[in-house]
């Protein structure tokens, strides 16, 4: 399904100038959130992916490792 290119613009106008997320442009202008997504890559912005975030147990993995070596069973 095809978009018209005013609909475009007004996704476009939106996300940069308004810094709007892509689900509010998609609830506000009652379009899929994935039509939303593919307007800005055909836009030539890069998709982005969730942020990687340290796991809980990262400060304690040297100790984990090391008492693993020290007790393999």
């Amino acid at each position: 399904m095809t978009i018209s290119p005013e609909l475009e613009a007004q996704i476009l106008r939106l996300y940069h100038a308004e810094k709007w997320r892509c689900g509010t442009i998609a609830r506000q202008l009652h379009v899929h959130h994935t039509t939303v997504h593919r307007v800005l890559a055909q836009a030539g912005l890069p998709r982005h992916k969730p942020l990687q975030r340290a796991s809980i147990i990262e400060p304690y993995l040297p100790f984990i490792e090391q008492t693993l070596e020290k007790f393999p069973r």
